[in-house]
């Protein structure tokens, strides 16, 4: 069985891989002798090929070596040529067509997200972090920030596109307009990264990408993990002795490190620690800390502007059931932070991030944010419309169309109005936190109650209607409800006088639900309309393992609502 101790490292300087003298001392083997053979193999994306990982062939370490890939496996065996030691090393390896910046005005920009964290779930679990962010580094926390869908990838990709998620499509991700390919186009170096490549935001109930997206690309480092024992004998969040989210932020940094005189474009988001439960990210706070600190005590981020964000709050741990949950799931923690020579270069961006503060922004603005520090790249306008060569490349025309509307975003490096509603700000209704109208909460016995919940099960029947491994459901009770009693436009077009928010338990499959229905009255009869998304707020686990993946992928909803037989 392997110990848990470190023979071989790449250090961060230099990026050369050499065997770590102290582990030696440590492990009871020497340097000296030939107790041990060690060798480190590349390891390689295939081709058009999300989902699986290549090696190269073994090569004997024998002093110090410069891996060409990113990510490297690492063995040593005994003389009984039994395998005592094995490691991943992490580190982002210069590409040539990564151009240096031509002048002092050139910026990148660097999204350091957390999956699934509010702001003021940042604020309790995150305190180191937190005080370093707006103390020491002066960022700017957007309090007013809300999303625009319901997990990750519909919050994702307006950030990065800065149009809605679209599901209506056939063929797989490559060719929609990211950002990152604008920043590409540029000659910046672009690094996309995530943690858990089963739950990656291309790859969860998808197809996945097919060419590589971004120049360096984290998803065949974690799949190459997760199919080793090393990580199957680790302990949770760990590989061998070393913490998952160290070498993830260690990866991010040797690319900040090695580009630290090009301009980038970085976007991460780490799940593991915070997905599930809204009291686990504390774990992190403080190497997050360190991370940022020494980053930008280092310089590394002197030609970059920093987003420290999540994509919404928590969606399935108990929080979610209470009210304040449910603001939080809306209400993401974004903060901007500029090097300091940017105050004097562009006032009036630190000026209106300021002003920003309180005011009522979304997703689509982060969009909005990227392309004006795009604009400084290409001497160009910071307009927000997709460039033509982006359009030209989707094959899908459905696609096409799609992003070839207008973008709704606004810059936070611009005065953001001061009335400013959720329509405007691209946020559907049923997400709006800042509802116009009195807001009162109703009684479990009120019959608006009863009929709208009602309502909700009769609509997940009719899906369910034709699923024959798929039991129907029944209201179980309800938890609460809140009536809006002032007119709302709701995504549907229709106005609504009365709108009902409801909270409730269903059975079998002990799923609890939040719906948005609007109320019609007419020739003196009530009747209520399910107006939008339809959210689980639980955990729903394996209970939907019985449907193909394609109809998943097709109708996310089916994931908390069927409960197979």
């Amino acid at each position: 069985m392997e110990r848990s101790y470190r023979l071989t490292y790449i250090d961060m300087d230099t990026g050369l891989l050499q065997f770590n003298v102290s582990g030696f001392k440590e492990s009871g083997y020497s340097l000296d002798s030939n107790t041990l053979r060690c060798y480190y193999q590349e390891i390689y994306r295939p081709n058009e090929d999300d989902y699986r990982v290549e090696y190269g062939p073994q090569i004997p370490i024998t002093g110090l070596h410069e891996p060409r890939t990113d990510f490297i496996y690492v063995s040593c065996t005994n003389f009984l040529g039994f395998t005592v030691y094995s490691n991943f090393h992490a580190y982002a390896r210069r590409r040539p067509e990564v151009r240096k910046f031509k002048d002092d005005i050139e910026l990148g920009a660097a999204i350091i997200g957390i999956d699934s964290i509010s702001r003021l779930n940042f604020m309790r679990q995150m305190v180191n972090s937190y005080h370093f962010i707006t103390e020491e580094v002066d960022g700017d926390v957007l309090h007013g920030f809300t999303k625009v869908g319901e997990n990750t990838f519909p919050n994702v990709i307006p950030m990065l596109t800065g149009r809605s998620f679209i599901t209506e499509h056939n063929n797989r991700f490559d060719d929609w307009p990211y950002i990152w390919k604008d920043f590409s186009k540029e000659g910046a170096a672009t690094l996309y990264a995530e943690d858990q490549p089963e739950f990656n935001m291309f790859d969860y109930l998808a197809k996945g990408i097919t060419l590589q997206p971004t120049l360096h690309y984290m998803r065949p480092y974690w799949l190459a993990v997760e199919q080793s024992m090393l990580y199957k004998m680790s302990s949770p969040g760990c590989l061998g002795p070393t913490p998952k989210h160290l070498i993830y932020f260690n990866y991010l940094k040797s690319f900040l490190k090695i580009y630290k005189d090009s301009p980038v474009f970085l976007f991460s988001l780490f799940n593991e620690v915070s997905h599930d439960f809204v009291n686990t990210v504390g774990v992190i706070d403080l190497d997050y800390m360190k991370f940022l600190k020494s980053s930008i005590h280092e310089g590394i981020f002197n030609r970059t502007v920093i987003f420290v964000l999540g994509d919404h709050g928590n969606r399935m741990d108990f929080i979610r059931r209470t009210k304040v949950g449910t603001i939080e799931d809306r209400m993401p923690m974004v903060t901007v932070i500029l090097p300091e020579w940017v105050s004097m270069k562009y006032p009036s961006w630190k000026a209106s991030l300021r002003e920003n503060r309180m005011r009522l922004t979304s997703t689509y603005d982060i969009y909005a944010t990227l392309r004006h520090i795009l604009s400084t790249l290409n001497n160009q306008s910071k307009s927000t419309d997709i460039e033509q060569y982006l359009l030209n490349n989707i094959q899908d025309k459905n696609v096409k169309n799609h992003f070839a509307a207008p973008c709704t975003g606004l810059s936070f490096f611009e005065p953001v109005p001061l009335v400013r509603d959720c329509n405007e700000a691209g946020i559907a209704q049923w997400l709006c936190v800042c509802h116009e109208g009195q807001q009162k909460r109703l009684e479990q016995e009120h019959p608006y109650c009863l009929a709208a919940s009602n309502e909700v099960i009769r609509y997940f029947n009719e899906l369910l209607d034709g699923l024959e491994n798929c039991a129907k459901m029944k209201l179980a009770f309800v938890e609460h409800a809140y009536l809006y009693e002032a007119p709302q436009k709701y995504d549907d077009g229709k106005v609504y006088e009365k709108s009902v928010q409801i909270t409730f338990k269903a059975i079998p499959g002990n799923g609890y639900f939040e719906a948005t229905l609007g109320m019609e009255i007419k020739n003196g009869s009530r009747k209520f309309v399910v107006i939008g998304q339809v959210f689980r707020i639980n955990k729903y686990g394996h209970q939907a393992d019985c449907l193909p993946r394609t109809m998943l992928a097709k109708m996310p909803i089916l994931k908390g609502i069927c409960y197979c037989d």
